[in-house]
């Protein structure tokens, strides 16, 4: 298969699978940096989530030195700030300033959180495991906030999509 064939059916297979859509940052020392992030559970009890970098960038270095980080899911209102999110580079107050986003301090760990988003979730890094052309980091939520009436955005078919109504059948619980 050509390369540039295996790479369209891959974007196409990667594309089919919805992700929440959202802001990862982490800290540490006076360092921050905040990227364009999906992140999928893998625990109920305790309650703990995957993100995944890329080595090599500041953000991978980043969450390797601090161990700490918070996932914010986007909310619809941050669409535009969360898709530019991975490509603008520079300090952390240039991206802010560009993406027009604030920071707030986290209850529980030194990475801070993104004002407005749907849910941030406050993780400590518990384990590191290479998969592939990426890291997948495990983060132990400390710490969480829910905004009410919040738009989260899911990542489908290349694109941000808004979280529609609710289809017909029984709710299911958390956890379950």
């Amino acid at each position: 298969m050509k390369k540039n064939t295996r790479a369209t059916e891959l974007s196409r297979l990667l594309s089919s699978l919805p992700c929440p859509q959202g802001l990862l940052c982490m800290q540490a020392g006076e360092a921050i940096d905040i990227v364009a992030a999906t992140a999928m559970w893998v625990s109920y009890d305790p309650v703990i989530i995957a993100v995944y970098l890329k080595p090599g960038s500041t953000a991978h270095k980043l969450l390797n030195e601090g161990r700490n980080f918070t996932f914010n899911t986007g909310d619809e209102s941050q669409n535009e700030a969360t898709l530019k999110a991975g490509s603008i580079k520079g300090t952390v107050a240039d991206k802010m300033q560009q993406l027009k986003l604030t920071l707030e301090p986290s209850e529980s760990i030194a990475s801070p959180r993104v004002v407005g988003s749907a849910a941030s979730y406050e993780c400590r890094v518990l384990k590191v495991a290479a998969c592939g052309d990426h890291d997948l980091f495990l983060g132990l939520v400390t710490g969480w906030t829910v905004r009410d009436g919040a738009k989260p955005v899911v990542r489908y078919g290349s694109q941000s999509h808004a979280v529609g109504a609710a289809l017909k059948g029984p709710k299911v619980g958390y956890p379950h």
